[in-house]
């Protein structure tokens, strides 16, 4: 085990702990689990040490290794910021879970946390670059970074749709316009020809869930290959079976959770989501490329908003890059920025010549080409 535990001087009773490998991780889980419960950030699930030490797990290397930055205080755990080490000659500092997770953030104790959080970024080193990608407006680690700009290149927004309007789905569908609830019934009925439309909410422990969540995995990869897309997190080896290993509680909301629509026997649509403190991450839909025309994604979102509602939970959260159909299902968005913060010459050359303009730049030549070019250059 790596542990790197350095005092703060300046702060009595405040111990600053590094966390480099997962036995360190395994040993704080305890009390980096009772911090996410006192947080109740709902923005944290990436941040989670469910998320953190499974993920490692999968694909932590010697090319990419925890340090998870954490502060106590008389010998309680009040602030964790989960990183990772990555990267040859420019060595990278990351939100851990890069790029799988969605949100980088960091867990605060909303009473004791103030104080050793100034520290956080003093207490960083070994590396020439820090990146971090897809910080939420007025979320912790933004208010960490205090004054430092965000690249503008790379400003994203989540789209959200707020549930704690709506007391019963009934409620929900009412607000519908009429030509929604027209194509509503229309999807639904199309659907139906195909055998008796079925929609259930799995979690890990039920029988079925880790099958589902491969089904919907292969669908994906036909989605990302029929519209010429690339999808770098599913290219990861290992990726379906750590979705597969993360946890998930039907009784208290918590964790992942796999929403499925079927006709007859034929999972058509699914939906790879985590719940944390009442807050939904719609984090990989996927339905059948043959049933397309008849838009069965669009029914297992509908039907999964409406089990989020009867279940009590106020956010249904379609997460960063602004897309068609995330507008017309969100009513609320959440801005989400860039940093980047060069520690040596090396790295300041990094962040201004790929990470502010290369790599956008590329993204936006890409989605830019005709759909065929786009497969040509994918395929290649």
């Amino acid at each position: 085990m790596t542990l790197l535990t350095r005092p703060e001087p300046r702060e009595a009773g405040i111990e600053h702990r590094v966390l480099r490998d997962s036995t360190a991780m395994a040993g704080a889980a305890a009390a980096w689990r009772d911090l996410e419960a006192r947080t109740g950030d709902p923005l944290t699930y990436f941040q989670s040490a469910d998320w953190c030490l499974k993920w490692i797990a999968v694909f932590g290397s010697p090319k990419c290794r925890p340090q998870v930055h954490t502060f106590w205080q008389d010998g309680r755990l009040v602030a964790v910021w989960p990183l990772m080490l990555s990267g040859g000659l420019i060595k990278r500092l990351e939100p851990l879970g890069a790029p799988h997770g969605q949100y980088a953030n960091l867990l605060v104790d909303p009473v004791h946390g103030e104080t050793a959080t100034r520290w956080l970024l003093a207490g960083l080193a070994g590396h020439d670059l820090m990146v971090l990608d897809g910080v939420p407006d007025g979320s912790a680690l933004a208010a960490l970074l205090g004054e430092t700009p965000p690249l503008p290149s790379l400003a994203n927004s989540a789209a959200m749709l707020d549930l704690s309007a709506f007391a019963t789905p009934e409620a929900y569908a009412a607000e519908l316009s009429k030509t929604q609830r027209r194509n509503r019934n229309r999807r639904r009925n199309a659907l139906a020809r195909e055998g008796a439309l079925s929609f259930v909410m799995l979690f890990p422990d039920d029988a079925g869930f880790a099958e589902g969540v491969a089904t919907c995995l292969a669908h994906k990869r036909q989605w990302l290959h029929e519209t010429g897309r690339r999808g770098t997190g599913l290219a990861f080896e290992g990726f379906d079976r750590f979705l597969a290993s993360l946890s998930g509680d039907r009784k208290t909301l918590s964790g992942a959770c796999l929403s499925i629509l079927k006709a007859g026997d034929r999972l058509i649509a699914g939906e790879i989501g985590f719940l944390h403190h009442g807050h939904y991450h719609a984090y990989l839909g996927a339905f059948d490329w043959a049933l397309r025309e008849a838009s069965p994604g669009k029914v297992q979102m509908d039907m999964t908003v409406c089990w989020l509602i009867e279940n009590g939970v106020k956010t249904y959260d379609l997460l960063g890059n602004p897309a068609d159909y995330k507008e017309n299902w969100s009513n609320r968005t959440l801005g989400l920025q860039t940093y980047a913060l060069p520690a040596s010459l090396a790295g300041r050359a990094y962040a201004g010549l790929w990470t502010a303009r290369l790599r956008p730049g590329l993204k936006r030549l890409y989605y830019g080409l005709p759909f065929r070019l786009r497969r040509l250059a994918k395929a290649g």
